[in-house]
């Protein structure tokens, strides 16, 4: 594909340059984490074990959500949470298409 300074990047095709990686270190708590999921898909988050889960349609997706230690910039502090995402049922596909919806979902300000 072009645009109109050339040719594009294959990773700007995709939704996020992450979207790949089935592992996540994001600014944020596992409180806020589940609540961009809630308010973005409702009812089909629900709690298990050590993270989440969404189930929609056919796919199911995991995230196993473990805190680390924030981090400091000046006398900022970010919370720091890792988030290791599995597919429990569905196509890849459609597996893809759902995480890509979660990332865009969970995007926090920036630029």
């Amino acid at each position: 594909m072009y645009s109109l300074c050339g040719r594009r990047s294959p990773v700007a095709e995709r939704p996020y340059p992450w979207s790949g990686e089935r592992r996540r270190e994001m600014s944020s708590t596992p409180a806020e984490f589940r609540r961009a999921l809630v308010q973005a898909f409702g009812v089909a988050v629900g709690d298990e074990g050590n993270g989440l889960l969404l189930a929609i349609d056919d796919v199911r997706l995991h995230f196993a959500l473990q805190s680390l230690p924030a981090r400091q910039i000046g006398a900022l502090q970010l919370a720091r949470l890792q988030v290791d995402i599995s597919v429990q049922a569905g196509t890849s596909a459609a597996a893809e298409q759902l995480l890509a919806r979660v990332d865009r979902a969970t995007q926090r300000g920036g630029g």
